[in-house]
Protein backbone atom coordinates (compact mmCIF):
# COMPACT_ATOMS: atom_id res chain seq x y z
CA UNK A 1 0.00 0.00 0.00
CA UNK A 2 2.98 2.19 0.77
CA UNK A 3 4.47 2.04 -2.39
CA UNK A 4 1.02 2.87 -4.27
CA UNK A 5 0.48 5.70 -2.13
CA UNK A 6 4.27 7.05 -3.07
CA UNK A 7 3.67 6.64 -6.53
CA UNK A 8 0.23 8.24 -6.50
CA UNK A 9 2.26 10.96 -5.00
CA UNK A 10 4.88 11.34 -7.93
CA UNK A 11 2.53 10.85 -10.15
CA UNK A 12 0.12 13.90 -8.83
CA UNK A 13 3.77 15.84 -8.47
CA UNK A 14 4.63 15.52 -11.92
CA UNK A 15 0.91 16.11 -13.38
CA UNK A 16 0.55 19.63 -11.42
CA UNK A 17 4.08 20.72 -12.22
CA UNK A 18 3.41 19.91 -15.59
CA UNK A 19 0.02 21.53 -15.55
CA UNK A 20 1.40 24.76 -13.32
CA UNK A 21 4.17 24.82 -16.16
CA UNK A 22 1.62 24.93 -18.88
CA UNK A 23 0.51 28.47 -18.68
CA UNK A 24 -0.80 31.19 -16.43
CA UNK A 25 -4.05 30.41 -16.29
CA UNK A 26 -3.16 26.70 -15.35
CA UNK A 27 -1.07 28.23 -12.54
CA UNK A 28 -3.48 30.17 -11.21
CA UNK A 29 -5.98 27.53 -11.38
CA UNK A 30 -3.59 25.18 -9.27
CA UNK A 31 -3.11 27.59 -6.86
CA UNK A 32 -6.58 28.21 -6.00
CA UNK A 33 -7.66 24.62 -5.77
CA UNK A 34 -4.82 24.68 -3.37
CA UNK A 35 -6.34 27.71 -1.36
CA UNK A 36 -9.51 26.21 -1.28
CA UNK A 37 -8.02 22.20 -0.20
CA UNK A 38 -5.75 23.86 2.25
CA UNK A 39 -9.14 26.14 4.08
CA UNK A 40 -10.77 22.90 4.33
CA UNK A 41 -8.42 20.77 5.22
CA UNK A 42 -7.39 22.89 8.31
CA UNK A 43 -10.77 23.73 9.27
CA UNK A 44 -12.19 20.53 9.20
CA UNK A 45 -8.86 19.43 11.70
CA UNK A 46 -9.41 22.27 13.91
CA UNK A 47 -12.66 21.54 13.75
CA UNK A 48 -12.43 18.21 14.73
CA UNK A 49 -9.89 19.10 17.64
CA UNK A 50 -12.01 22.09 19.50
CA UNK A 51 -15.11 19.71 19.41
CA UNK A 52 -13.02 16.55 21.26
CA UNK A 53 -11.59 19.40 23.95
CA UNK A 54 -14.77 21.05 24.45
CA UNK A 55 -16.94 17.34 25.17
CA UNK A 56 -14.53 16.12 26.96
CA UNK A 57 -13.46 13.23 25.27
CA UNK A 58 -10.90 10.93 24.83
CA UNK A 59 -8.83 13.18 22.50
CA UNK A 60 -7.16 9.75 20.49
CA UNK A 61 -10.16 7.88 19.69
CA UNK A 62 -12.95 11.02 18.81
CA UNK A 63 -10.14 12.94 16.80
CA UNK A 64 -9.38 10.43 14.00
CA UNK A 65 -12.89 10.43 13.01
CA UNK A 66 -11.78 12.85 11.03
CA UNK A 67 -9.83 10.51 9.25
CA UNK A 68 -12.88 9.38 7.36
CA UNK A 69 -14.42 12.76 6.28
CA UNK A 70 -14.45 12.77 2.35
CA UNK A 71 -13.69 16.75 2.14
CA UNK A 72 -10.59 16.00 4.89
CA UNK A 73 -9.30 13.27 2.48
CA UNK A 74 -9.76 14.74 -0.80
CA UNK A 75 -8.17 18.02 0.23
CA UNK A 76 -5.30 16.42 1.65
CA UNK A 77 -4.83 14.29 -1.40
CA UNK A 78 -4.42 17.57 -2.99
CA UNK A 79 -2.02 19.38 -0.71
CA UNK A 80 0.24 16.38 -0.53
CA UNK A 81 1.40 16.33 -4.49
CA UNK A 82 0.65 20.29 -5.07
CA UNK A 83 2.89 21.54 -2.17
CA UNK A 84 5.90 18.66 -3.72
CA UNK A 85 5.27 19.80 -7.07
CA UNK A 86 5.92 23.66 -5.39
CA UNK A 87 9.28 22.34 -3.81
CA UNK A 88 10.29 20.73 -6.80
CA UNK A 89 9.91 23.07 -8.82
CA UNK A 90 12.01 25.51 -6.94
CA UNK A 91 14.80 23.26 -7.55
CA UNK A 92 15.14 23.27 -11.35
CA UNK A 93 14.05 26.97 -11.38
CA UNK A 94 17.54 28.94 -11.65
CA UNK A 95 17.16 32.02 -9.10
Amino acid sequence: MMVWSGIGLAAGTVLLGWLSGKSASWRRLCDGLAVVAFFLFFVIASSAAASTIMRGTVFMTEVHLVLINPAFLASGAYIGPYTLSKLASRLWVKS
